[in-house]
């Protein structure tokens, strides 16, 4: 994928990506620099996210057209855009919810409604922006599947990062690992198989689709896609079967696994169909 100065798509991803970039680092910036070490620790975990999405891609490698920086732009797009947007958008909704329904009522959902609302809308305009730069050149629902996981795993990397610098600093045991891992532990290997990857991996093969069909119904399919994503992002937000109905750990791991298998088997079945649907790419023969 090569750059083009004349692509109005490209300067749009250039531009929004820099202020969000600037953004982003004016955030995070003082507080890494006050923490190096939790920070480095934080950042090189929940940088595994992207391992075995990387792995996946490599998997599909007959299957796949999208070229790495295509996958590599939709990453920065959910670690920068979706992230920054998601914190203004969020904060926004919340108070038109507290100014709707009073304080209490938006503490308690806002995190239902409002996040997974602006997440999910961001993150899929930013696999939707990708496709019409890289246009022409996604195969089928499997480049769609890949791309939207790469924009999820930008996305969480990011956020578990804030959240384990935000409890090393409310922590004030200084800069020190042991919050950092924790909250990895519980966001990351509790609860991070059934987050943003898999949730925009469900949107990129609705956009896919409707790239590659080019019908009206695959308008709907991938508009279906995005309102399924927010209700089972919704539904994972939500205080449902959190206290794991009071049977301690293994309710909770329990619990989790109830609302985020779902998400995990849509993806799973995606797959599965789009590889019986979808023909292998046919590649030309590199000369001898």
């Amino acid at each position: 994928m090569r750059p083009d100065p004349t692509s109005p798509t490209q300067w749009t991803a250039v531009l929004l990506i820099g202020a969000a970039g600037i953004l982003l680092l004016y955030n995070t910036l003082p507080v890494a620099l006050a923490y190096p070490r939790a920070g480095t620790t934080a950042l090189v975990l929940f940088s595994l996210f992207a391992v075995p999405f990387w792995l996946l891609r490599r998997r599909f490698a007959d299957r796949l057209t999208l070229p790495a920086g295509a996958l590599v732009l939709g990453l920065i797009w959910g670690a920068t855009v979706a992230v920054m947007s998601s914190i203004f958008g969020s904060r926004a909704l919340h108070g038109l919810m507290a100014t709707a329904w009073g304080p209490g009522w938006a503490e308690r959902w806002s995190p239902v409604l409002a996040a997974p609302l602006v997440e999910e809308v961001v993150k899929a305009a930013g696999v939707v922006l990708v496709v019409a730069i890289a246009w022409g050149r996604v195969h089928g629902v499997l480049d769609g599947i890949v791309l939207g996981a790469f924009c999820g795993v930008g996305f969480q990397i990011v956020e578990g990062y804030a959240f384990a610098m935000s409890s090393t600093v409310v922590n004030r045991a200084g800069d020190v690992v042991e919050p950092v891992v924790a909250v990895f532990l519980v966001r990351g290997v509790l609860a991070g198989l059934w987050s943003h990857p898999v949730f925009t991996a469900i949107v990129g093969a609705g956009v896919a689709y409707a790239a590659t069909r080019r019908t009206s119904r695959s308008v709907w399919v991938a508009a279906g896609s995005l309102v399924a994503v927010i209700v089972l992002h919704a539904v994972w937000n939500s205080p449902l079967l959190r206290d794991g109905l009071g049977l301690g750990a293994p309710g909770v791991l329990v619990g989790v696994m109830i609302k985020g298998l779902p998400a995990v088997c849509i993806v799973w079945w995606l797959v599965r169909w789009a590889k019986r649907e979808e023909a292998p790419v046919e590649r030309p023969l590199e000369p001898a």
